[in-house]
């Protein structure tokens, strides 16, 4: 080959123009043919036979770019973005040893590809061709604002397909293709039109397809896609291409006309639909594009900007999030179409594809998947992935996680509905499910097999089913990178493993209680402490505690109460014993209990709220006066499990003994109890044994019951002795004191120094009868004006209410009508009646027999009229109803059910007229006010497992429930399907709703029954 020499006439080339372009008007310039310049150049051999294709389009050899410059005065860096290789790696991927473009990577064209163009701006530059042009994604012009061209108007052919004829002198703007063959055989012409004279559709400033345009552009330039979900995660320019070609390529080829309109502006739809019918009509030699469009670079400009402005609106998005339901437009085209949009899916939409396109693929199909798939896929995260974790990571991964998972977090992550039974476990377990691959049984076996699948299916899909979903999530994947990244001082794997056979036994656990000054309990309460310690050491259900208790209602309802009598004095007792646990089995490195940073949690939009923001003082408080738990939960706006967990971690302090306060047995504290807290060994042993104080003294001296004092003794080990009261008692003044002045034995004891039982017995020697010498509990009452048939009965407390009873009954003509009409017991009026009549000394009724009324004996009507003339008197006592006097406070042990008439409760008419036949008695109010919080559970058993209560007693006040109302309110759930509120029950909760503070406020504590 001769040596380069410079060319006469020199021309640079324009800004961005191909090389084929700048050579033709360098040949136009000098009016020589194609063919002299190319072998001025070194591009094309002297004599050789012309080519078809020019692979110095392509990529220029060393020499052949060495040559130009010579010729034409060129450096080499200009000469190389003259050629397709400048945009390789980029827009295309050139094959250095062939000089070709693989077409079927991001819709690459080769030189043989051809070049669209634009009109005006072949009118502009006069005839020059941009390199630019060349590229697949190039389709519009910008500063024109118009699609490019793809054929020539008049012959129909592809521009710049070939080289330049090397026997023409180029005409640069005009088209050189070959027209038919004449008829009359003469040589084939060419067809010479002026390109820029061709029609061109016009777009709108603004328009999706320019703004699609400029950002493929720029990234082609600059060679990193920077644009909508890639700003924050910037791709190459060729993973950019191939993730716009896969969603281009499958809108093109599956989307309908109206579904395309989604994603695409109607008139590139129109205009792409037209070109596909106009390639279809033609024969299959002379079609210009295939039949998948997508697959290689389109044939025709619309289809491109149909494809990439297509895929500019689902990539061109702010953020994944926002791309999904763009991109389930395509995926539901692609359902219907018959195929399957797996997760993984788009790893075959091509080569180089980024994870940015995985990542909005993943957020489109979350809403389908299931929760397993969406904790291993991380659909929450901003930007979904594929799982990443290996098998050991996964096994680390199970040492560093509880059986149950952290209290907290079962707490926060409580979906509503709540689930009942095993939320715990199933939150640990699907710790194993995030970022890994897996399976549910594996997950489960790897943390114990505490649950099974079917139980890890339904607590996750309760989760789905919560509106904070995407929060519980997004807490748990936190928490398992959490877990991968550091190191946990607990190894749970070897706690599972520890054996826990002689965990806190009960002679422990009542020195414990003594040390704490709590009451031991009856047995129940040890079992609920030794399963207490034992998830706390374990972090185990109890259920698998060695021995574990029996599952009855009246263990769950203890459990559920423990956290409310635990107290700081017990919690930190338990504390040590689970750490000299931990020191026997050789684990003093561990800590007794750990949980994550709390931190994890912020910002997230999760089911519960912060146990952190309740109020610790007003719950101690609430909780030292016995206040019931629901109540608690409904006033400081949580639920029981948040309770329990706030009371677990902060107990409150003991409150101070008191040994006289009513609620001291409701509250768990008996008499021994209290007497521990109010006098130590040493204070007793000093009184008894050194000062020789008998326990009556004792008793007066401190107000505990000498019995108590006994047993305190003994409990410390303080020797008894034997001592009974000095000094004798008159029999004369002892006759007087008790018989005629009717004074009580306790009474006669304190001024004698000695107990009632010791003045009983020496009335017992001294052949004194014993008799009912009860004072009255009002004795500021002077009964001195009383007539004398009724002052025999004034000497006892119920003598007023007696007398009452009396008057009230001789008004019927039956017994048993009056005891109907006031709802007290015959049983009961009769003993009332029969100690009036000892009192008084006489007969005073005449009871009814058949065909004849009650009657009233000569003392019963002296009785009558004596109550008359005292009427004033009794009309200044404190009134008693039947009612109260049926309610009054039974002896400890002889509890029994009365049959009473309801209360009348206060202010029915500031309630609705629909539930005015449910509030006139505070019972009523109490049933409605039970079931506006069993209505928000799935059953009534599972709110009777949260209150504590057993099911038999629910049942039969909201059966009353539905019979003061009138209507059917529930509809009891069965085998697989919640309970649910008929249309009277929705009423009824709606209309309900605003006054439940109102029913339960009344004077006086709330009913044993409510307290849960």
């Amino acid at each position: 080959m001769r040596a380069a020499r410079t060319l006469p006439l020199r021309l640079a080339p324009a800004p961005g123009e191909a090389l084929d372009s700048w050579l033709e008007a360098i040949a136009a310039q000098l009016r020589v043919p194609m063919g002299e310049v190319l072998v001025c150049l070194g591009l094309h051999g002297e004599g050789e036979a012309p080519k078809n294709w020019a692979p110095w389009m392509t990529l220029l050899l060393p020499g052949e770019a060495d040559r130009i410059a010579v010729a034409t005065g060129t450096g080499l860096d200009r000469l190389r973005t003259m050629t397709l290789e400048h945009f390789g790696q980029r827009a295309l991927v050139v094959d250095p040893e062939r000089r070709q473009v693989d077409g079927s990577i991001v819709w690459g064209r080769g030189v043989g590809g051809g070049s669209r163009f634009c009109p005006d701006c072949l009118r502009e530059n006069e005839g020059r061709w941009p390199l630019v042009w060349r590229l697949g994604w190039s389709y519009a012009c910008l500063t024109h604002r118009q699609l490019l061209v793809d054929f020539c108007p008049q012959c129909g052919s592809r521009q710049r397909k070939r080289p330049h004829p090397s026997r023409v002198i180029p005409r640069p703007g005009h088209c050189d293709a070959l027209l038919p063959q004449p008829a009359d055989g003469a040589s084939r012409p060419r067809c010479q039109h002026p390109l820029a004279d061709t029609d061109s559709m016009r777009l709108d400033a603004g328009h999706p397809a320019l703004r699609a345009q400029q950002d493929l552009l720029d990234t082609v330039t600059s060679g990193v896609g920077a644009f909508g979900v890639y700003a924050h995660d910037p791709q190459p320019a060729v993973a950019v291409l191939a993730d716009m070609k896969g969603i281009a390529r499958r809108v093109l080829f599956h989307m309908p006309a109206e579904r395309m309109t989604r994603l695409v502006p109607e008139n590139l739809v129109r205009a792409h639909f037209h070109a596909r019918e106009h390639n279809n009509s033609l024969r299959q030699a002379q079609r210009r594009a295939p039949v998948d469009p997508g697959r290689v670079a389109p044939a025709y400009a619309v289809t491109a900007a149909a494809g990439a402005t297509a895929a500019w609106r689902i990539l061109g998005q702010a953020d994944c999030r926002q791309a999904a339901p763009r991109m389930r437009e395509l995926l539901d085209a692609l359902v219907d179409r018959g195929y399957w949009t797996s997760p993984t899916v788009t790893r075959n939409w091509g080569r180089y594809t980024s994870p940015i396109l995985e990542a909005v693929h993943l957020k489109a199909v979350a809403p389908t998947l299931w929760p397993n798939a969406a904790l291993r896929y991380r659909t929450a995260l901003p930007l979904p992935s594929s799982p990443t974790a290996t098998p050991a990571q996964v096994t680390a991964r199970a040492r560093k996680i509880p059986g149950v998972i952290w209290p907290l977090w079962a707490v926060r992550l409580n979906p509503n509905p709540q689930v009942r039974e095993h939320l715990e476990a199933a939150l640990a377990a699907s710790l194993l499910l995030v970022d890994s691959r897996i399976d549910l049984p594996s997950a489960v076996k790897k943390l114990g097999n505490l649950i099974d699948q079917p139980i890890l299916t339904h607590a996750l899909q309760a989760l789905r089913d919560d509106s904070h979903y995407e929060g519980s999530q997004l807490a748990l994947i936190r928490l398992a990178a959490y877990l991968d990244s550091h190191e946990v001082p607990i190894d749970y794997a070897r706690r599972r493993r520890l054996d826990y056979t002689n965990l806190l036994p009960e002679n422990e656990w009542i020195d414990l209680c003594h040390r704490a000054l709590i009451d031991p309990g009856a047995g129940a309460r040890h079992k609920v402490a030794r399963c207490y310690l034992f998830e706390r050491i374990s972090a185990l259900p109890y259920t698998r505690i060695p021995n574990p208790p029996r599952d009855s209602s009246a263990f769950r309802t203890s459990r559920a109460r423990f956290p409310y009598v635990l107290t700081q004095a017990a919690a930190v007792e338990l504390d040590h014993v689970a750490r000299e646990f931990l020191d026997r089995n050789r684990l003093a490195h561990e800590p007794v209990t750990w949980q994550p940073p709390v931190e994890l949690l912020n910002g997230l939009d999760l089911p519960r709220a912060d146990p952190d923001t309740i109020d610790l003082d007003d719950l101690h408080r609430r909780v030292r006066a016995g206040q019931a738990a629901t109540h608690i939960a409904d006033d400081l706006r949580t639920d029981l499990r948040t309770l329990r967990y706030v009371l677990s971690e902060h107990p409150p302090a003991a409150p101070k003994p008191t040994l006289h306060d009513p609620r001291a047995r409701a509250r768990g504290r008996t008499s021994l109890h209290v007497a521990r807290q109010v006098i130590s060994k040493d204070q007793l042993e000093r009184l008894y044994a050194q000062q020789e104080m008998p326990f009556i003294a004792i008793a007066r001296h401190t107000g505990i019951n000498r019995k108590t004092l006994a047993t305190l003794a003994e409990e410390y080990g303080i020797a008894r002795r034997n001592h009974r009261p000095s000094g004798t008692v008159d029999p004369a003044w002892l006759h007087e004191q008790y018989v005629i002045r009717r004074r009580t034995l306790a009474d006669i004891g304190r001024e004698t120094g000695m107990s009632g039982s010791a003045v009983a017995a020496r009335a017992r020697d001294y052949g004194i009868q014993t008799q009912n010498n009860r004072q009255p509990r009002c004795p500021q009452h002077d009964f001195a004006t009383a007539p004398k048939v009724i002052q025999p009965t004034l000497g006892n407390a119920y003598a007023i209410r007696r007398l009452r009873i009396f008057i009230q009954v001789v008004r019927y003509p039956t017994l048993t009508e009056a005891c109907q009409i006031h709802g007290i017991r015959s049983s009961t009026l009769t003993m009332q009646l029969k100690r009036l009549e000892e009192d008084l000394g006489g007969p005073l009724l005449i009871r009814a027999s058949r065909g004849r009324q009650l009657e009233l004996t000569d003392l019963g009507h002296d009785v009558v009229e004596a109550v008359e003339v005292w009427a004033h008197t009794l009309a200044e006592q404190p009134r008693e109803t039947w009612a109260r006097a049926e309610r009054r406070r039974p002896r400890p042990g002889r509890r029994k059910r009365t049959n009473r008439r309801p209360a009348d409760a206060p202010g029915v008419d500031r309630f609705p007229k629909l539930l005015q036949p449910a509030v006139r008695t505070f019972a009523g109010r109490r049933r409605l006010h039970r079931f506006l919080h069993a209505a928000r559970y799935p059953s009534l058993a599972a709110y009777c497992r949260d209150a504590g209560i057993s099911p038999s007693a629910l049942t039969p006040q909201i059966q009353q429930l539905e019979l003061d109302l009138r209507g059917q309110l529930l509809i009891r759930g069965q085998c697989g399907h919640r309970m649910r509120l008929t249309d009277f029950g929705k009423e009824i909760l709606a209309v309900a709703h605003p006054y439940v503070g109102q029913l339960v406020a009344r004077d006086g504590p709330v009913a044993p029954f409510l307290q849960v």
